[in-house]
């Protein structure tokens, strides 16, 4: 018997057949593009608004229905379009704004593909209206989905061109998005949500272009009137507030190619969000990781770790140092230069925090007058305790006593001193997840031997337990500044008072004590003649072999000593009053949880809790010596009105508080 073949077998598999390649319909096409570029209604504002941009237009007015789902009308003033070429308009990948490669790498429009138009008329009923300057006649393009019966070309796929009326410029009109892709209409969200995404689209643009005015309607009702405005500020103030945009500090600089201009508010106006940072590109709204490493580099310390700042950033460079051709809704470029550009931007918004008094001003006259609590800017319950401290002790002090005098003296007053800018690391640290920059490197040195602290450093030293600093002046008066509850200090400017948190101050001075130490190379250490031995996890084990550069920037050596153990051979001479074991196991701690983190955020993390380790602390009593030696490093200290975890360490209260706490005025 012969063996049955394969085809006699029962459930044997049979080959494939061999899919059948064609060419899919254009209108199908326009569809899969559509989905790349028309998400929801406000990517149909966006394309259109862009468009209305490019075309010169100094007055841009949309109308939207239902959040867009039912209407989007954008009509502008622009140099509009002839007959010939308003059916070429709405053809997929025709446009009038690139010609051949080289266009393509020197982009000076919003928009180049010639796309946009073709895929929002094959998944909406499109019209437009267009009337070009000098021409007395408009003309309409009318889909093929708008046609009714009987009009010419109903059933052919040729546009419908007829004569119109309508002023110069363009009105394009865009009913029932997606009524022809359900998959798609069935994902937009409430009318209200859809809405709100189409405004963030036009306060983009709007900010980028301030020059245009805006009017903006929705269900027949006006949301928004925007004049033209000559300067950044009105506009901001125009979607954000006059509040906001009255305290915007404004920073401009030129420099390698790119021009540099930024708005942005004072820490104590930060944000939950990051959604308030705006970076602007030629005109364009952009999103670019480096930048906004870049922002939260320049921000860090001013400001706690989990709150954003506010700043619109506008950059202006030659198209052809970047590439916007890289996402399909152009919110991405690839820079030529990508860490050139991040430590430009660094650089600008850094000096500019460095050369002002950041210190946030609070108000009294709701804390008692009207019974309510008082809230300042961020909502700050930490001010709310300072405020009460205050009070209570106020309310102890004898009445029948002296006047206490909080005029600090002379040679120790508080100053409004523009601290000197001084770079920071190296060299701008790497965000994670792009090209590399090189890290900045600790710089290295020769090792003091054992006691050998030059006398200067050992008298300049601040140790945990008070402040070996300068002495008062003979005459100084002895209430210049007083202590409360042993944690806040009070002392006279010239604007009013201050309130200072120590533990806050102490360690935002010593901070920059290690950094600046750092710059110039290790921090003086000392050899322990018994060295403490540690017992580590592997974690920790690991993290002290990986970053044993750092450690030894530091001052720190550590040396094996068995499996699970480390021996502690030197340690900083800055954190001699510290119990050394408790401290490395803490560091190793931290420096295990940054993992493979940056090294300007290690060398943060690490100066960070040595600083907090060694400030001294709420609850210790200082003299009147040690508390005007502490104000008067104030004065020299960088960015000393936040500590480094970003809270404030200064608050002030002015005369004009008091005057209306007092009802003076």
């Amino acid at each position: 018997m012969s063996p049955a073949s394969n085809s006699d077998l029962p459930n044997s598999p049979s080959a494939p057949a061999s899919p059948v390649i064609h060419r899919l319909d254009p209108t199908l096409v326009n569809q899969i593009a559509a989905g790349e570029v028309i998400e929801r209604p406000a990517s149909v504002v966006k394309e259109l608004l862009e468009n209305a941009i490019d075309s010169g237009a100094t007055r841009i007015d949309v109308a939207i229905e239902e959040g867009g789902v039912q209407l989007i009308r954008v009509a502008d003033n622009g140099c509009g379009i002839g007959r010939d070429d308003l059916a070429l308009a709405v053809a997929p990948h025709a446009t009038s704004k690139i010609r051949n490669t080289e266009d393509l790498f020197n982009i000076r429009t919003l928009g180049f593909r010639g796309e946009a138009l073709a895929s929002i008329a094959s998944i909406s009923r499109f019209r437009m209206v267009s009337r070009p300057a000098g021409q007395d006649e408009a003309f309409e393009y009318v889909g093929r989905s708008e046609r009714g019966a009987g009009e010419a070309g109903e059933s052919s796929d040729a546009p419908l061109i007829r004569s119109s009326a309508g002023p110069v410029g363009t009105t394009v009109e865009v009913r029932n998005l997606f009524y022809n892709v359900p998959a798609r209409r069935k994902f937009l969200r409430q009318a209200a949500t859809e809405m709100g995404h189409v405004t963030e689209q036009i306060a983009r643009l709007a900010l980028a272009h301030p020059a245009i005015a805006f009017s903006v309607s929705h269900n027949g009702r006006s949301a928004r009137s925007l004049p033209s405005v000559s300067d950044r500020r009105s506009r901001i103030g125009d979607f954000y507030g006059p509040e906001l945009a009255s305290c915007l500090i404004p920073v401009q600089r030129s420099e390698r190619d790119l021009e540099i201009e930024a708005l942005f508010a004072p820490p104590a106006q930060s944000r939950a969000s990051s959604k308030w940072q705006y970076v602007f590109l030629n005109g364009r709204f952009i999103t670019d990781r480096r930048i906004a490493y870049a922002v939260r580099e320049a921000f860090r310390g001013l400001m706690e770790h989990d709150r954003h700042a506010v700043v619109f950033l506008f950059l202006r460079a030659d198209p052809r140092q970047f590439d916007v051709n890289v996402h399909p809704t152009k919110l991405e470029v690839r820079w030529r230069d990508a860490g050139l550009v991040q430590s430009q931007v660094l650089a600008v918004l850094r000096e500019a925090l460095l050369a002002r008094d950041l210190t946030p001003a609070f108000s009294l006259n709701r804390a008692t007058g009207d019974g309510g609590a008082a809230r300042e800017a961020g909502g700050d319950d930490r001010q709310r305790s300072v405020r009460q401290a205050v009070a209570d002790y106020l309310r102890t002090i004898d009445p029948t006593q002296a006047r206490i005098d909080f005029a600090p003296p002379p040679s120790y007053a508080l100053r409004n001193v523009r601290p000197s800018l001084s770079p920071t690391f190296a060299t701008p640290a790497t965000p994670p997840n792009d090209e590399a920059i090189a890290p900045p490197v600790l710089p290295t040195g020769p090792r003091l031997p054992p006691g050998d602290v030059p006398p200067a450093d050992r008298d300049a030293m601040i140790s945990a337990d008070g402040l070996a600093a300068p002495q008062p002046a003979p005459d100084s008066p002895a209430g210049s500044v007083i202590q409360v509850h042993n944690a806040y200090l009070v002392a006279q400017t010239d604007e009013g008072i201050v309130i200072i948190d120590q533990h806050a101050l102490h360690e935002r001075i010593l901070y920059e004590k290690f950094r600046q130490r750092l710059l110039t190379g290790p921090l003086e250490s000392q050899r322990l003649l018994i060295p403490p031995v540690v017992s580590v996890s592997a974690a920790q084990a690991e993290a002290a072999e990986r970053q044993g550069e750092l450690l030894h920037g530091l001052g720190i050596e550590l040396e094996r000593f068995g499996p699970a153990s480390l021996a502690i051979q030197s340690f900083p001479i800055l954190l001699s009053n510290l119990d050394s074991a408790a401290f490395v196991r803490d560091l190793l701690d931290k420096l295990a949880d940054c993992g493979e983190a940056t090294a300007e955020t290690l060398v943060h993390a690490a100066l960070d809790m040595m600083a907090c380790k060694a400030a001294i602390k709420a609850g210790d009593a200082l003299s009147q010596e040690e508390m005007v030696a502490l104000l008067s490093q104030r004065d020299l200290t960088e960015r000393a009105s936040n500590c480094p975890h970003g809270r404030p360490t200064t608050l002030q209260l002015t005369t004009r508080d008091l005057e209306r706490q007092f009802k003076r005025t």
